[in-house]
């Protein structure tokens, strides 16, 4: 008899953990927008909750979950009576499977629910065992166990990866949010992102989008938790780190984004994202 070998395609893979926990907050609560350099899900455990991804607007309810991909600039706010009971993780992930998750909102079918239900009751089995330590961030609260139970961070992992490729297998995707605020909201990144280059003032793009400054400003704050300003800022660093990686120098990257000068470009890439151009590149 001749035994053949099947390769094991790795689609996706997870490799650290930067944050898991669960929460509830009131109505009314409202989380400025922020990016960072690995990947970030939010599950709406009970109630809704407003997700914003970049220019994507979502009305998140039970059972969806959202995926922002690396360097997206995300926020939430609650817009629900009773407030949102929500589970969020931030972790690295590689694979090509990645690709597929980005700019996408699920709603999770019941056996999707069921994986999640599964999770979090491991996660609470063993939770149980440790007292929280006075000072330990309340957004890294379930990853306490990790130190001392061996296999916890690969349970973790199993779970996830179940979801995953669940979803890429049949996953029923949920749409974005068409109300005219949020349309208004997408029209002006897209203006801000075809003028990266330039440096737009905010009478600029209100009047592109045919809104007043303030109604502008207003929108901004509903879903980004930042000012228009510093939305462009963010946007414009976000594409210098692109630039950066993709082997342009630092003199380069700012003097094609518009910056008066590259001590400034740098300044304001150290202040805003904590390390300099430099290391980037």
């Amino acid at each position: 008899m001749v035994w053949l070998s099947s390769d094991v395609n790795d689609l996706i893979r997870i490799e650290n953990f930067y944050s898991f926990f669960e929460i509830h907050y009131q109505n009314g609560f409202n989380f400025p927008g922020e990016a960072h350099n690995f990947w970030e899900c939010v599950y709406v455990l009970d109630g809704r909750v407003c997700v914003s991804g970049d220019d994507r607007v979502y009305h998140l309810t039970k059972g969806e979950i959202i995926f922002h991909k690396p360097l997206e600039l995300h926020k939430l706010y609650i817009d629900n009576k009773d407030g949102a009971t929500l589970l969020i993780f931030s972790y690295s992930l590689k694979g090509k499977l990645s690709s597929y998750l980005q700019n996408k909102v699920f709603h999770l079918s019941e056996e999707q629910q069921g994986i999640m239900s599964s999770m979090l009751a491991y996660i609470h089995n063993k939770f149980k065992e440790y007292k929280l330590p006075e000072h330990t961030p309340f957004h890294q609260q379930y990853l306490l166990p990790f130190k001392n139970v061996e296999t916890y961070s690969q349970m973790l992992t199993t779970y996830i990866y179940q979801l995953i490729l669940s979803l890429a297998d049949d996953g029923s995707i949920s749409n974005v949010s068409t109300t005219p605020e949020a349309l208004i909201f997408r029209k002006a990144i897209n203006y801000m992102n075809s003028q990266i280059c330039m440096q737009p003032s905010v009478s600029d793009i209100a009047a592109f989008c045919n809104i007043s400054q303030a109604g502008l400003k207003r929108i901004f704050y509903k879903f980004s938790g930042i000012g228009v300003h510093q939305y462009f800022l963010t946007l414009k660093l976000k594409t210098a780190t692109e630039l950066l990686e993709s082997g342009f120098s630092v003199t380069e990257t700012a003097e094609k984004l518009g910056f008066s000068s590259q001590s400034y470009f740098s300044a304001v890439y150290k202040r805003v994202l904590g390390v300099n151009p430099s290391e980037v590149k």
